[in-house]
């Protein structure tokens, strides 16, 4: 919900962070305003764009494995099994910003492959890696883990040069920098650095019970591929060179997942970072295992236990599904009858409301927004809101956190342009 409104904002004329307060990164963000102003807030193309990002991804999987030599013999497997990875849990086709920022990943494997295999005094795949890693952090804040992934691949795989470890910083930081330079021109660098920035600051290590549910979807594909990388390791057939690459491979995994427990929530999409491992090595086991109809059933398995998980993630068989993915799902019933078609501004972390309605307020999401919000004893955060609300006055407040009662009461102006939504906390636009 969160990324359809941000398109939506961006397209009717607000400026991302100054007008948009949210944690997105930009070019995900302006990737939700391209998707919007082409469909509009509509669902079923959010998913559409996803699906063909999905098959893109895994065309290009399959075309950086085969041009770069990395499986014993070219075949279409790492695109297949990479569609069948991403195809695991119902949330990997969601046009998130973990799924576009997947699409730097593999260009990224696809720059340090020819740098291991290529003329290692040239650093112009050095540079691409650097700033392919780059950008991916503009759609994802946990994304920049990778750009020591890719340190640790140069280090331990080529006979990398000083020089060549600097170009992989800067090719990073220059998309972070120009970026930087936009909003500055824009005239709300300032917010871009508090609500985008700042965030690299925050980040810490997410570890619950959710992880035993993620699992459920893991689980199985991470075994089979643990047992491709030993058959593929214990193969005598593959070069040097392929191991390397092979092996690049494996840190991707780890560091995607440590991305993935940087990402602030467990929900499944966030792990797409173990694509890349997970379909190379599930490929691998395929090539490699021996007896009839084996692959094939296994293959079959697969397919069936995929199905189930889907089903299981939308509509649970048994048990209470995916329980991690709740605060993210939008309860598409409402008693509030009256915000429909309205322009409306949601405290808490729940945005089920602007379903029916759309944004009147550049507050979207809670966790930016409550710096504002939760703080009108402090002169600068009361001027922000006054500031944001005499400027578009939405029509209704889904007071949810309970914080508009404090606001109002040190702005009479907007005291006195509000009333209480009859036997509600909320509250409305008078004259409406």
């Amino acid at each position: 919900m969160e990324w359809m409104l941000v398109g939506e904002r961006l397209n009717n004329g607000h400026s991302l962070y100054s007008g948009v307060w949210t944690e997105i990164g930009p070019l995900a963000a302006y990737i939700y305003g391209f998707v919007d102003l082409m469909f509009g807030r509509n669902q079923f193309y959010y998913e559409l764009v996803a699906m063909v990002i999905v098959y893109a991804q895994a065309l290009y999987f399959g075309y950086v494995i085969n041009k770069n030599r990395v499986i014993i013999e070219k075949n279409y497997l790492p695109a297949l099994m990479y569609v069948v990875i991403m195809s695991l849990s119902f949330d990997f086709n969601k046009l998130s910003p973990t799924l576009i920022s997947i699409s730097f990943l593999l260009l990224a494997i696809n720059s340090l492959f020819k740098q291991i295999e290529g003329n290692h005094e040239s650093s112009q795949h050095v540079f691409e890696a650097g700033l392919l890693i780059g950008l991916g952090s503009l759609c994802l804040y946990s994304f920049p883990v990778f750009l020591l992934w890719a340190l640790i691949s140069l280090v331990m795989f080529t006979p990398v040069k000083a020089n060549q470890i600097l170009l992989l910083v800067l090719g990073f930081l220059l998309p972070i920098f120009v970026s930087g330079i936009f909003f500055y021109f824009l005239g709300s660098f300032d917010h871009y650095y508090h609500q985008w920035l700042l965030q690299f600051q925050r980040l810490s290590f997410t570890l619950n019970k959710d992880l035993i549910r993620v699992f459920y979807v893991f689980g199985l594909p991470i075994l089979i591929a643990v047992m491709g990388m030993i058959k593929i390791f214990g193969n005598v057939r593959y070069a040097n060179f392929q191991n390397r690459k092979q092996q690049v491979l494996v840190f991707s995994a780890f560091f995607g997942l440590v991305a993935y427990l940087l990402s602030g929530n467990l929900s499944t999409y966030q792990a797409l970072g173990l694509a890349p491992f997970l379909a190379f090595f599930l490929t691998g086991w395929f090539i490699h295992i021996r007896g009839i109809y084996t692959s094939e059933l296994t293959f079959l398995g697969i397919i069936v236990l995929l199905v189930f998980i889907n089903i299981q993630g939308v509509n649970p068989l048994f048990g209470e599904g995916y329980r991690h993915l709740g605060d993210l799902r939008i309860e598409k019933s409402s008693t509030k009858n009256y915000i429909r078609d309205r322009s409306i501004l949601v405290t808490g972390e729940k945005l089920d409301d602007y379903f029916y309605a759309k944004s009147g307020s550049p507050y979207i999401n809670w966790d930016v927004s409550k710096g504002d919000l939760e703080h009108p004893d402090i002169y600068q955060k009361l001027a922000s809101v006054y500031a944001n609300l005499v400027t578009e006055k939405p029509e209704y407040i889904i007071d949810n956190a309970q914080v508009f009662p404090k606001i109002f009461s040190r702005i009479p102006e907007l005291n006195s342009s509000y009333e209480r939504v009859e036997g509600t906390r909320h509250f409305r636009l008078k004259g409406l």
